[in-house]
């Protein structure tokens, strides 16, 4: 399971940004990056999580801890309807180095409600 940091982390390197680059965009110090990274401190106060939402159009579900093939059973999958079943078939399909970027367009474009608009499909 990706914890937190990692998440962070891997968020960040996705949007090419540096540990500075991010830090000054959330008005923290580089420290508390690196520190949350290295799972030194355990997450960022909630008006940092609120700032990192916006600047990446994230939702409060993406600091969730996300199943595992080891523990997914417990999302209940079969209680998925039809629309969600297939949007994580295709997701199946998203390159691993690209799952993350693909996510946060998605979140930004539902954020908007312009998921049928081209700007998001072409971002896809």
């Amino acid at each position: 399971m990706n914890s937190y940091g990692e998440k962070i982390r891997k968020l960040r390197e996705e949007f090419g940004l540096s540990q500075s680059e991010l830090a000054q965009k959330l008005g923290v110090h580089k420290q508390m990056i690196s520190d949350i990274e290295r799972g030194k401190q355990k997450r960022f106060n909630p008006q940092v999580e609120r700032k990192l939402m916006e600047l990446f159009g994230l939702q409060n579900i993406w600091f969730e801890e996300l199943p595992t093939d080891n523990n997914i059973e417990a999302y209940e999958l079969d209680s998925l309807n039809a629309e969600e079943q297939i949007l994580i078939k295709y997701f199946r399909y998203v390159p691993e180095n690209r799952r993350l970027q693909t996510l946060a367009c998605l979140l930004q474009c539902l954020s908007r409600n312009s998921i049928d608009n081209n700007e998001c499909n072409n971002n896809l």
